[in-house]
């Protein structure tokens, strides 16, 4: 008896100075969610997915072979298969679930991964208020595994705002948001982990460029959502993750997003090749914070030569982005319009300059010429077949010993039976410093690697 009493005592001392006069303690109160900043919930964070989550749709494509959630290039199904085994494939037969962004609500533009509606026969597009869209291809580009969808809405749809994936920093907070496993509206958060990463085999021609990699957790399901700053904006697509990697996921940049929409909007399918006259490489700047491409040529009575290029310039900017690298140059490039001038900002001998350049199409001809020039190759075409000339003397197919006669079956993963297939083949390769060819000599196929 005495010692309930004594604890009834002490819970009479201990207690009260914690209660306040309401009955609970201040440090217990529910925070206010109307509260911006600190000491409210609704936190940055939070404030973003309310302003991006309207604008996040699931894709379901209805494929002419087995799909998968996520499927494609980008996520592999051994991923998916170390968590469910093999049933969720025969859950969804010919179906492909991703996500996707709506990017112009007004003309129902929506932007996804190209490979979860590659060979769909139909496209189904569930917005956040569970509206089901029927949607169409309006174009793809398997090189840059985007796909713009077009879909119908009586009135305006609520769209993302494209951020400046060129000002991300390395440790900046980002958010994706998709449908992982088939969980709708998910959002995960991380952190800007690396950006201009390049991951070997992630898309269907063998590797996507220039990618930002992210600790936000991307899972199958994710492709095409959105990845997001603090501001809501959209910083990214949702791409990429390691076939067993832990916490790895890749996005594509948001300036990448939208030049590449603005180019399949308009037809070009990344198929236009355009010229500038200029030979690039990679160029190791002194000065930090400063990135561009070298210039090693300006091709006479090209469009750099014209606007007053050389060789030497360091080419910083075309068009308002940065063109650290050759691959972001030769996106850029993809994505402008024949005949339509662009500013280029150019830096020589420590000094700043802007010039316009004209793009213009890429003749057969001039095809031709760039491969003699950059490998020492010519040929014909006979009955067929694509037959080589001899190589340049000194060029990277006379290194490889290649002799006239030799049929040039392939060049990169075209293969080759015209004059026509050997020219759209250079223009596809013509910005890679290594190129894999097959040859045949006799009944023998040789497989080789021309480098310059």
């Amino acid at each position: 008896m005495k010692k309930c009493c004594f604890l009834v005592l002490w819970l009479a001392v201990v207690l009260p100075p914690l209660v306040s006069a309401a009955g609970y303690s201040s440090a217990y109160e529910p925070l206010d969610p109307g509260l911006p900043g600190p000491g409210g919930r609704r936190t940055p964070i939070v404030r973003a997915i309310e302003k991006a989550g309207p604008a996040v749709v699931s894709v379901y494509a209805q494929v002419n072979s087995r799909g998968s959630l996520g499927r494609g290039g980008s996520f592999h199904d051994d991923f998916f298969d170390r968590f469910f085994g093999d049933s969720w494939r025969r859950s969804r037969p010919g179906l492909s679930l991703g996500s996707g962004v709506i990017i112009d609500g007004a003309g129902g533009v929506v932007v996804t991964n190209e490979h979860v509606v590659r060979n769909a026969s139909s496209i189904t597009v569930t917005l956040s208020d569970g509206r089901e869209l029927p949607a169409e291809i309006l174009g793809a580009d398997p090189a840059y595994d985007l796909a713009v969808l077009g879909v119908k809405s009586k009135s305006p749809l609520p769209e993302l705002v494209l951020g400046d994936s060129d000002r991300l920093m390395i440790g900046e907070t980002v958010i994706a948001i998709g449908n992982p496993f088939g969980l709708s509206h998910t959002a995960t958060t991380g952190v800007v982990s690396a950006v201009g990463r390049t991951v070997p085999g992630a898309g269907s021609e063998g590797a996507l460029k220039d990618l930002i990699q992210t600790d936000a957790s991307i899972n199958p399901g994710n492709s095409g959502g959105p990845l997001i700053n603090v501001d809501g904006e959209l910083v990214g697509i949702n791409t990429a993750i390691l076939a067993r990697g832990e916490g790895l996921g890749f996005a594509i940049p948001s300036g990448q997003v939208r030049r590449i929409a603005a180019s399949l909007l308009r037809g070009e399918g990344g198929g236009a090749a355009l010229d500038l006259g200029l030979e690039l490489a990679e160029a190791g700047l002194p000065k930090k914070g400063e990135t561009g491409c070298l210039v090693v040529a300006a091709l006479p009575g090209g469009p750099a030569a014209l606007a007053g290029l050389k060789k030497g310039d360091l080419l910083m900017k075309l068009d308002g982005s940065s063109t650290s690298t050759v691959a972001e140059y030769e996106m850029i490039l993809r994505s402008l319009a024949p005949g339509q001038p662009v500013e280029a900002e150019i830096t020589r001998d420590g000094r700043a300059f802007a010039a316009s350049l004209t793009p213009r199409a890429v003749t057969e001809a001039e095809a031709e010429g760039l491969a003699w020039r950059l490998y020492g190759l010519k040929g014909r075409e006979s009955r067929g077949r694509f037959i080589l000339e001899a190589p340049a003397p000194g060029s990277p197919a006379a290194l490889l010993r290649l002799v006239e006669g030799d049929v040039l079956l392939s060049l990169g993963k075209a293969e080759l039976k015209t004059r026509a297939d050997f020219a759209r083949a250079m223009l596809k390769e013509r910005f890679k410093t290594e190129i894999s060819i097959a040859v045949q000599r006799g009944r023998v196929i040789y497989r080789a690697t021309l480098r310059r």
